[in-house]
C-alpha cells in the first residue's frame, strides 16, 4: 500500500517546510504523530506482502490438494448413477449415489427432515437410475410440477 507510505511522507514534508517548531506544544503533537502513522504505515505495507504470500500459498496448496484428489479418487464421479428416494412420511426428495449400495455391510439411509428411515439394503427395495444428465432435467421438471398453475374457473 504505496499510497498510504506516499501520504504520510507528503505530509512529514510539509511539516518540516512550515517550519513548526518541536518545541512548542502543537509542533510535538503533529511529529508524534506523524512518527506513529509512519510506523502504521510501515506495518499495513508488511502486512500486505505477508497476505499476498500467504494467497499465493494458499493457491498453490489448493492446486496441489485438487491434483491429490484426482489422484486418490479419479473423475469417475461424473460416471455414476443417482438413486431418487421420495420420504413417504414427509415427502422429501432424497438423492445418493449407487456406489453405496455396493456395501455388505447392512446399510440404513434416513431421511434429513424427519429422521425416517426410507432405505435398507436387505434386496427389498426397488431404485430407478438417472444419469447426472437426467438427474438435474428431471430434477427442474419435478420443481416446475410442484408449483401449481392457477386456472380461472367459472362460477
Amino acid at each position: 500500500m504505496k499510497a498510504i507510505t506516499e501520504k504520510v511522507s507528503y505530509l512529514q514534508g510539509l511539516y518540516e517546510g512550515l517550519n513548526v517548531s518541536d518545541s512548542g506544544p502543537n509542533g510535538k503533537i503533529i511529529s508524534g504523530m506523524l512518527q506513529v502513522m509512519e510506523e502504521m504505515a510501515d506495518i499495513v505495507e508488511a502486512m500486505q506482502q505477508e497476505i499476498g504470500s500467504l494467497q499465493e500459498y494458499m493457491d498453490d496448496m489448493d492446486d496441489e490438494i485438487l491434483e491429490l484428489e484426482e489422484k486418490i479418487w479419479g473423475t469417475e464421479t461424473d460416471d455414476q448413477d443417482i438413486v431418487e428416494l421420495k420420504c413417504l412420511n414427509c415427502g422429501e426428495q432424497l438423492y445418493f449415489e449407487t456406489c453405496i449400495l455396493d456395501d455388505e455391510d447392512v446399510l440404513e439411509i434416513t431421511c434429513p427432515n424427519c429422521n425416517t428411515v426410507v432405505y435398507i439394503n436387505d434386496g427389498s427395495f426397488d431404485f430407478e437410475t438417472y444419469d447426472e444428465e437426467d438427474f438435474s432435467s428431471r430434477e427442474r421438471a419435478n420443481e416446475k410440477s410442484s408449483h401449481p398453475k392457477s386456472t380461472n374457473s367459472e362460477l
